[in-house]
């Protein structure tokens, strides 16, 4: 089920509303289900030699566009999300006073790390240590629009200890196929019920709502659910979109994940018909059956 709050600018109470409603009891990700998802996986996706797959909501939603593959390299706009939430974890916990002083406390602790443990080339560590001053300034502008994006969404007073700022996105190795990956990103997890195991994750996306906004959240649901069979599956994942002022809620349904696996599933097919040299055919028509 899909909620849509006002179209205009949510304020944060209003969103924080949205996010803590009464919950359901939370269902679990069918264990037999997750076993024939990773069989299915494994034997889909690209073999090992072509290198890392890596699956996500991106990839996932856009296999009928034309999107011809480019090297990944890092642009302030790619880096505003991992120094922003960074920063606005800062916030959030009291170790920095505004939004700009967490993500300038952000940047100065991944130098330093680096320059204590080394880091790759290729590393956010390394780019930002070589960009110069103009364009570090572009980063610091991007994360902290970021950073405040965040901490301006939901009203943190009312939330208190239950919301968490960041963390780890979740991201799922497939058994068998470990070069093969699904991530999701999601900036905030909420408490809503410690007892039943309730939560709710909030996703900010750039841009205005695509068409195909409630796959995206229902991909983070179904990347969540893959990483913690142990725990329930979200009972809600709410997109914001804070240029365009729109938000939306997903209650998390079986028939989410069931759409996010076929997603998956087709995506891999994809990429391993891609690949013409994999010696393993895919067949067609073939579909996992989710109970």
């Amino acid at each position: 089920m899909i909620r849509h709050p006002n179209p205009i600018v949510p304020r944060a109470s209003g969103l924080t509303a949205l996010v803590t409603a009464d919950a359901p009891v939370p269902e679990r990700l069918d264990p037999s289900a997750r076993r024939r998802l990773a069989v299915e996986l494994a034997a889909r996706v690209p073999v090992r030699s072509q290198g890392p797959q890596r699956f996500d909501s991106w990839r996932l939603t856009t296999l009928a566009e034309d999107h011809p593959p480019t090297p990944f390299v890092w642009r302030p706009r790619i880096a505003r999300r991992v120094l922003g939430l960074g920063g606005a974890k800062r916030v959030h916990c009291g170790d920095a006073p505004s939004p700009l002083a967490g993500v300038r406390a952000e940047v100065a602790a991944i130098l330093e790390q680096a320059s204590r443990r080394g880091t790759g080339r290729g590393s956010l560590a390394t780019w930002l240590s070589e960009i110069p001053r103009g364009v570090r300034g572009a980063v610091l502008a991007e994360s902290t629009t970021y950073a405040t994006d965040v901490l301006d969404t939901l009203d943190w007073d009312v939330l208190g200890a239950a919301a968490i700022v960041g963390g780890t996105d979740p991201v799922w190795a497939v058994p068998g196929a470990p070069w093969a990956t699904l991530r999701a990103r999601r900036d905030v997890e909420i408490t809503l019920d410690p007892a039943a195991g309730t939560r709710a994750l909030l996703c900010l996306r750039a841009g205005a709502v695509r068409p195909d906004a409630v796959d995206d959240l229902s991909i983070v649901a179904l990347a969540d659910a893959l990483t913690r069979p142990d725990a329930p599956i979200p009972t809600r994942i709410v997109g914001v979109w804070p240029l365009v002022g729109r938000s939306i809620s997903l209650e998390v349904t079986e028939v989410d994940l069931h759409r996010a696996m076929t997603m998956l599933l087709a995506a891999a097919d994809a990429g391993r018909q891609a690949t013409a040299s994999s010696p393993v055919s895919v067949k067609e028509g073939s579909c996992l059956q989710v109970a």
